[in-house]
C-alpha cells in the first residue's frame, strides 16, 4: 500500500510538471492579466504547495521529526526565494515569484491569511481557559524573556557578522543591528499552535504557557518595533536627537489595550454569545457564524496594529 501511495505522489508531480507550462502558455496567449489566468496560477500554486507540503511532512515524520517542520522546509524549497523564482517554460518570473510589494501573488497571500486565521481560531477552541488563566503569569515571563533574549542575541549576531553583512563593523546601537534584533523577536504563533495541536499538548500546562507566551511576544514585538523605530529616527540627521515617548506610549497602549479589552469582553460575554448561537439550533449555522465573527475580530485587530491571527485566537 505504501509503495502504491509513493507511486501516486510521483505520478501527480509528473503530471503537474508536464501540464503546468502548457496551461500557462495557453492562458498567456489569451491575456495574462485576466482573472481566469490569475485563478489558474493560484490553482497550480495551491496544488504544488499541497503536494510538496505533504511529501515534506511524510519525510520528516520518517526522520522522527515534527511533520510541520517538513512542511515549512518544503515551502522554503519551492518558495519565491528558492526554486519558486526560477523561470520555467510558461512562467518567466517563476511559479511563485511576484514583483509586487509581497514576494507572492496577492491571491495566494490572501488565501494564506484566511488559512492562518482559521488555524488560530481552532487553536483557541482547543485552549483550556482555566489553565490559561492559571499559567498566565508563567506565560508573561516566557513572553517577556523570549523577547529580551531573542532581541539581544539577534542584535549581537548582527554585530559579530556586520563586516560581512554591511561591509563595515557596526555597534550594538547601530540602526541595522537594532532592526535585525527586532526581527529576531518575531514568533510564529501559527506554527507554535500547529505543533502543540499535532502533539496533543494544547490543553497541557506546558502547551498553554508556550502559546500564551507566543501571543504576548507578538504584542511586545509591536511595542519594541515602535521604540526602535523612534530611536533610529532620533539618530538620523534632523531627527532632533530625542525619542517621541508620547507616540510610543500611544502605540503601546493601543496594542495592549485592544488585546486585553477584547479578551476580557470575550470572557464576560462568552456564555451569552454561546447561548445566542445555540438558539439557532443547527450546528452548521453555529460554525458559520462563529467563523464569521472570527474574521471580523481578526480584521479589527489588524486595523488596530496587531496581527489578525491574535484576534482569531482571542475569538
Amino acid at each position: 500500500m505504501k509503495h502504491k501511495t509513493h507511486w501516486l505522489f510521483a505520478l501527480v508531480v509528473l503530471v503537474v510538471l508536464v501540464l503546468t507550462p502548457a496551461v500557462a502558455m495557453a492562458s498567456e496567449a489569451s491575456g495574462a492579466a485576466s482573472m481566469p489566468h490569475k485563478m489558474m496560477v493560484l490553482a497550480i500554486q495551491l496544488g504544488l504547495i499541497l503536494v510538496a507540503a505533504r511529501l515534506g511532512n511524510i519525510l520528516f515524520e520518517k526522520l522522527r521529526l515534527p511533520g510541520v517542520l517538513g512542511e515549512l522546509a518544503a515551502g522554503m524549497v519551492i518558495g519565491p526565494y528558492a526554486l519558486g523564482q526560477i523561470a520555467v517554460y510558461g512562467f518567466t518570473d517563476g511559479i511563485f515569484a511576484h514583483g509586487g510589494a509581497y514576494p507572492v501573488t496577492p491571491e495566494l497571500y490572501g488565501l494564506a491569511s484566511v488559512a492562518s486565521i482559521i488555524l488560530l481560531f481552532m487553536a483557541g477552541l482547543e485552549t483550556d481557559i482555566r489553565l490559561l488563566m492559571r499559567y498566565s503569569v508563567a506565560g508573561i515571563v516566557v513572553g517577556v524573556g523570549g523577547v529580551i533574549a531573542s532581541f539581544v542575541l539577534g542584535d549581537l549576531t548582527a554585530v559579530v557578522f556586520s563586516h560581512l553583512l554591511f561591509a563595515e563593523p557596526q555597534g550594538f546601537m547601530s540602526p541595522p543591528c537594532l532592526f535585525l534584533g527586532v526581527i529576531s523577536t518575531a514568533t510564529s504563533v501559527g506554527i507554535t499552535a500547529r505543533i502543540l495541536s499535532s502533539k496533543r499538548k494544547m490543553e497541557s500546562p506546558e502547551g498553554v504557557t508556550i502559546l500564551s507566551g507566543a501571543v504576548i511576544d507578538d504584542v511586545l514585538g509591536i511595542i519594541l518595533l515602535a521604540i526602535i523605530t523612534g530611536m533610529v529616527s532620533a539618530q538620523a540627521p534632523g531627527g532632533g536627537g530625542g525619542l517621541n515617548w508620547g507616540s510610543i506610549g500611544v502605540i503601546a497602549a493601543k496594542a495592549t489595550g485592544v488585546w486585553l479589552a477584547a479578551t476580557i469582553l470575550g470572557l464576560l460575554a462568552s456564555r451569552k454569545i454561546s447561548w445566542l448561537l445555540k438558539r439557532l439550533g443547527e450546528r452548521t449555522s453555529i460554525a458559520v457564524i462563529a467563523l464569521g465573527m472570527t474574521m471580523i475580530l481578526a480584521g479589527l485587530f489588524e486595523e488596530a496594529g496587531l496581527a489578525m491571527i491574535i484576534g482569531a485566537y482571542v475569538m
